[in-house]
């Protein structure tokens, strides 16, 4: 799970002001990438009721701090220097740990 310390860094940040802020971004950004893997993630172990869950790991907690530090960046939906995605981020950090309908 991605600390708090974790998102600070990674968005180059000093100081405490926003420290609610980046929690609400932190789980609103795990929200996103369940919703996106179509899986539950699980911080230790997998329960055995549920056969898609995922155990958390670096690629997804890296893919959380590139989402969180966009949304830090970029607090309005759309802006003209946010249109591109990143080559290699957070969606291709994932992409090994979607589950896919047929």
């Amino acid at each position: 799970m991605v600390t708090l310390e974790q998102v600070k860094f990674q968005c180059r940040i000093e100081h405490d002001a926003e420290d609610a802020l980046l929690t609400g971004y932190v789980a609103a950004a795990r929200d996103h990438i369940q919703i996106h893997l179509d899986r539950t993630i699980y911080d230790l172990a997998v329960p055995a009721d549920d056969p898609d869950g995922v155990i958390d790991n670096a690629s997804i907690d890296q893919a959380t701090l590139l989402i969180v530090a966009h949304w830090y960046a970029h607090r309005e939906a759309v802006s003209e220097s946010a249109m591109v995605e990143v080559p290699m981020g957070a969606m291709h950090l994932l992409q090994p740990y979607r589950r896919m309908g047929v």
